[in-house]
């Protein structure tokens, strides 16, 4: 048997965005960790208005349109976003957190702005 130890208490690891109230979207650790996010450079962002979701991908690729260079820390990485929120008048008055999952039919991390 190859039991491992827990020592992480306290902590949370499922992966969440954080949409803050000064225009930046920050990834938690547990969504850097599960989708690898620290391993791109660049963040791209696509909304759907109809369903109020907003889908991510990520590449390292400078030539790409609509990139956004990611700053990355040690507990998050994080994407200046404000011209986006503002430009789909998404809300971000107060610091809200989403839960992030992969959709594997558009290929994007996807949050659901009507679920916090």
């Amino acid at each position: 048997m190859s039991f491992e130890r827990f020592t992480k208490t306290g902590r949370s690891y499922k992966p969440k965005i954080s949409i803050m109230s000064r225009g930046q979207m920050g990834f938690n650790k547990g969504a850097i960790k599960r989708f690898e996010i620290d391993k791109y450079e660049y963040a791209i962002i696509y909304f759907d208005k109809i369903s109020n979701r907003i889908g991510f991908s990520f590449t390292s690729d400078c030539n790409e349109e609509g990139i956004i260079k990611m700053s990355k820390h040690s507990s998050v990485v994080t994407i200046a976003a404000r011209s986006f929120l503002q430009y789909y008048d998404i809300n971000h008055n107060k610091t809200r957190n989403y839960t992030i999952n992969f959709d594997e039919k558009s290929k994007l991390y996807i949050i659901n702005l009507d679920f916090e």
